[in-house]
Order: C-alpha cells, then structure tokens, then sequence
C-alpha cells in the first residue's frame, strides 16, 4: 500500500506484471482456484494499479478485462488469473497424453480408466478423493479443442472423430457420409488396407451404395484422404495445432483463451523503449478516452462547469485538449520545428568537414 504512493502507473504495471502475477504460479499450476480467491486477488492488482495513497481510493479508469489484454490488441498484458490457471492446469492434460511411461500417468489410468484412444481419463465421478485430478480434468476440457493427432499405426486414432487430417473432423466435414458410415467408431487403421511396407487404400465402409448427388462429398474426401497413409512402424502421437512446432506450451493456450479482437491497435508507437513508462501509459489511457477530463467528471455526476483551462473557449476533452485546443496546436508546432532543427543539426554533424 505504500510502495504505490512513490511510483508511477508504469511502474505498477511492471511491479504487477513481474511479481503479483507470479507468485502463484506454483499453486495454481496444481490446484483450481476458488472464485473468492480469484477474485480478491484481482481486487488487489487493480487497487494497487489504480489507487493513490494508503487510504485513498481513485476512479479505476478502465476495465480489468480490457487490461488483463494482449497489449497489441490495446491491453496492458496483465495475466487473467481464471485464463491462466485454465492454461496451467491445461498443461496437465497434454502431459497425460505424451508421458504414458510416467509413474503418475500410470496410477491415473489405473484408478479412474482410459478415455477413447487412451489420450484422455475418465471423468472422476467418486465423491471423496478426487478433488485434485477431477478439476485438472475438467479445466483439460479445452484442450482437446487445439489438439491434432498424427496417425502411425493408427490404433488410436478414431477416423471420423479426431482432427487427424488437416483442421477438421470428417463427422462435420462430411455429415452425410458420417451418417452413412457402417461404423462410427472406426480407428484409421480398421480404414486402411496395407499392400506392402508404404502401399495401401483407404476403404470406409457404408451402410448403401453413394446416390448421385452425393458422389461429389465423396470426391471430397477422397481429396483430403490423398497422401495420408497408415504406418504400422510409428506410433500415433498427439500434436499442438495453435504453435508453430506443434509442441504445446501454457503461453499459447493462454493467447488462445483471450477474446478475439479484431481491431489494431498502435502497439509500436504508444509502448515505445524510449518513451518512459509512465508517458507510454498516460498515452494508452488517452487512446481509449479513459482520461479524466472535465466531460468525463460530468458523466460521473461532478457539478462543474465543462471548460478548457488552455484556451478557455471549448469544452475539455481528451482530442480538445491534445488535437484541437489551440495552444495545443502552437505546442505542436514548435515541436516540430525543434524536431527539424534538431534532425538537420544530427546530418550536419555527420558530414565530413
């Protein structure tokens, strides 16, 4: 509570982002946290970012999930607790489906039995002694989302209902042919005839002739089928489809997780290296319009006269105050021309007497 009475909001977010969002990362990489907890530790970041003195209380400018965003999509990167312990506990899940020779794995499939494929556990339906896997399984839900498999033998893979071709499952590729198909459930080596070493065809089977109309479906995965081929000498393995290695990492999930924002935002101009941090966030709040001008305190319900101090003629807002105000302007001005002096200066400097 001290420490924010002596530094900026740049600062805060540096301390924030380096140390409060850290400290639990060991927990919550284990175990769920409650909503209580969660909530009263995002209480204490956004008190921390935006308060003033010890028993002061400021206006929280802008909203805690637009500030726990990416910073190039207009946030200021700080950690959502509730996405990042989703992504930690995630990690278990991709573990589970790699490290089958771990001893962990092993009393796992042992005590609460193999999913489909064995990439995934049974859900834990007891109700003492599972706690802690049953909300690591249930947190792993969205995992399986960004999960592609690589076919081997292809005893494990199902040939419908995993993403083991391109970015699709071929039961919503191809509903009609799924409808069709003699056997749901079938891995893509029960698909598959071999005809030597690398050789071989792919026989779905259905349950009647294709009528007319649906030869072209047809056609279609046959096309997404061209290429792929079974090899019994590998195993299937299980691949990350949201990095460019396909090797998972909490990062990524945390990325996938955020909302999807379409809109840019000048992440190179505002949070320059050059530029203290302290200005860099004065610029980030005034490109939302999160600065608290005379218009804004008049949304908020302060009884006072809306009038720019500058040039005592206009409102007072954020684009008045540093676009259009016309002492704002000469400021600019002469900005420039220094800037100018100051440039042609440099390339005099640098040409040889």
């Amino acid at each position: 509570m001290w420490k924010r009475q002596y530094i900026s909001k740049g600062g805060r977010i540096t301390l924030i982002r380096s140390t409060l969002s850290n400290l639990r990362i060991y927990f919550m990489s284990i175990f769920q946290l409650p909503k209580v907890v969660r909530m009263r530790l995002e209480q204490i970041q956004r008190d921390f970012l935006w308060g003033g003195g010890t028993l002061e209380q400021k206006l929280h400018l802008v909203r805690w999930p637009m500030v726990c965003v990416d910073k190039s999509k207009g946030g200021l990167g700080v950690k959502s607790v509730g996405s990042f312990n989703r992504a930690l506990l995630g990690k278990w899940v991709w573990r589970f489906a790699n490290e089958k020779k771990a001893l962990w794995n092993q009393v796992i499939r042992r005590k609460y039995r193999e999913g489909r494929g064995g990439w995934r556990s049974c859900e834990a339906r007891e109700a003492y002694g599972v706690g802690l896997w049953k909300a690591i399984n249930k947190m792993g839900q969205l995992v399986p989302l960004f999960l592609g498999f690589v076919v081997g033998d292809g005893k494990n893979v199902s040939f419908w209902k995993d993403k083991w071709c391109r970015t699709t499952l071929f039961c919503e590729a191809f509903p009609s042919l799924f409808a069709l198909a003699t056997s749901k459930e079938a891995w893509v080596n029960e698909v598959w005839i071999a005809e030597g070493e690398r050789r071989g065809s792919w026989t779905p089977h259905f349950n009647r002739p294709f009528n007319d109309w649906e030869m072209e479906e047809v056609g279609r995965l046959l096309c997404c089928l061209d290429g792929k081929m079974v090899r019994v000498d590998e195993e299937d393995r299980v691949r990350w489809m949201d990095s460019k290695d396909e090797v998972f990492s909490v990062k990524s999930l945390y990325r996938a997780l955020q909302p999807v924002s379409l809109a840019s935002f000048p992440l190179k101009i505002i949070w320059n290296s050059c530029v203290q941090p302290k200005l860099s966030f004065f610029v980030w709040e005034a490109s939302w319009g999160r600065v608290l001008t005379l218009d804004r305190l008049q949304k908020r319900g302060w009884a006072l006269t809306n009038r720019c101090f500058l040039c005592q003629t206009c409102g007072e807002s954020i684009d008045h105050l540093l676009l259009h105000c016309e002492r704002t302007r000469e400021v600019w001005s002469c900005s420039s021309l220094f800037l100018e002096f100051l440039g042609s200066f440099l390339i005099r400097l640098r040409k040889p007497f």
